[in-house]
């Protein structure tokens, strides 16, 4: 019986690859985004040093108030930069929070057209809405009630529905 050897992947030198403009890009920090965070950073310092100085963690699985030396650091430096990075990127995140909230996503023209005629025909009444023809996917009664709920919580689509049916006054009427 012949022995089987292991095949080994021959090893190939890559001449594509610039090593000195790889071994700089590797050395050059990489740009923060955060502006709170980047006026905090120290260039003399490691990534994690620089973060559990900010009060932050590189790891979130690590516990930070298990870590004896951080809590000396906290007791003895009360007005450190930690405070006012963690206050920063709190404030930042919830601005940006309430920004994604506020704004809601159209709905398809499909769907929005298929809602307005079913509003038009039967006004409130979903029962009948779930009962008529033009409700080709078989919608039930709540389907039907979320979806115009959702329809009203998007400005853009259900304000001009309304001044198109005249329960809003249009511009020109203001005048």
């Amino acid at each position: 019986m012949p022995r089987l050897r292991k095949l080994r992947r021959k090893q190939k030198f890559q001449y594509h690859v610039n090593r000195k403009q790889l071994n700089n890009k590797h050395k050059k920090l990489p740009r923060i985004n955060c502006e709170a965070v980047r006026e905090a950073w120290d260039k003399k310092k490691s990534l994690t040093d620089n973060l559990t100085s900010m009060g932050l963690v590189a790891d979130a699985n690590r516990n930070i108030s298990q870590n004896p030396k951080n809590t000396l650091e906290a007791e003895n430096s009360p007005e450190a930069p930690c405070a006012s990075v963690a206050v920063a990127l709190e404030k930042e995140a919830k601005e940006a929070f309430k920004v994604k909230k506020a704004v809601a996503h159209p709905l398809p023209p499909e769907m929005y057209r298929k809602l307005c005629g079913l509003i038009n025909k039967h006004g409130e009444d979903f029962e009948a809405m779930e009962k008529d023809p033009t409700n080709y996917y078989q919608e039930t009664a709540a389907q039907l009630r979320s979806q115009v709920n959702r329809l009203k919580k998007i400005p853009q689509q259900w304000i001009p529905y309304l001044k198109e049916r005249g329960l809003l006054p249009t511009e020109n009427d203001d005048q």
